[in-house]
């Protein structure tokens, strides 16, 4: 199998947790492997840092022109074969995908919540389940209860950058990871997920030096055709 150049794409929040984990541990299995991996990694403690992004993150996290530059420049200068994303909010944004594709190489985006789906990210609302911005395709009731970290103006941020790029077409122009299928099945309504630019793979822990499905326990392969 020919080795891949594998960009790797993260925005690290500033506690963390299971996805920096899932991140670290698939740019390890894939130099193991023999691919070359780049990483391309922002942390959102830069916000602490710099009280101008701070002000402009609204923008930002509907498109970053600084991400967009950065992942052509990167594309360009070592040749990339696919761009492979985990978290892209707030401060990398959709842009990444548009980079990606501007180069004509393929982009991949693991979907570790729902956050595409509900504000929240977890379908959970007052100590209760709640889908309905996923069954209405509205997110009012988001907004109506303040659903991103119990703020009207930054649920409302997350709501505008869901709204615009579901409104030119973004979540349509990538292909997907899933851990799980009941995970895939609750996009349905978003993209079509039987395309065969789905795909299922569970998280995995390192054990004995080796990593493992960690669902079911069995090794795990990656996959060596990236659409």
């Amino acid at each position: 199998m020919k080795k891949k150049k594998v960009l790797m794409v993260h925005n690290f929040y500033q506690i963390g947790g299971g996805e920096h984990t899932v991140f670290k541990n698939e740019v390890d299995l894939l130099r193991q492997h023999g691919h070359e991996v780049i990483e391309y990694t922002r942390n959102n403690n830069e916000l602490k840092q710099n009280k101008l992004k701070l002000v402009l993150l609204p923008f930002i996290t509907i498109w970053s022109w600084k991400t967009y530059n950065d992942i052509r420049g990167i594309i360009k200068e070592n040749h990339i074969d696919v761009v492979h994303c985990h978290n892209t909010f707030p401060l990398i944004s959709p842009s990444v995908y548009y980079a990606a594709r501007s180069m004509k190489v393929p982009v991949i985006q693991t979907i570790h919540n729902f956050r595409l789906l509900c504000p929240n990210g977890s379908f959970f609302c007052d100590g209760k389940i709640c889908e309905i911005c996923n069954k209405t395709g509205s997110f009012r009731s988001a907004l109506q209860n303040n659903c991103y970290r119990n703020s009207k103006i930054q649920t409302l941020v997350l709501v505008a950058m869901l709204k615009f790029h579901r409104w030119i077409g973004t979540y349509q122009k990538i292909s997907y990871i899933f851990l799980t299928k009941f995970n895939r099945e609750k996009f349905s309504k978003l993209i079509d997920v039987n395309s065969e630019q789905v795909f299922i793979k569970p998280n995995f822990v390192k054990e004995s030096n080796c990593f493992v499905n960690a669902v079911e326990k069995k090794p795990l392969f990656m996959l060596d055709d990236w659409r």
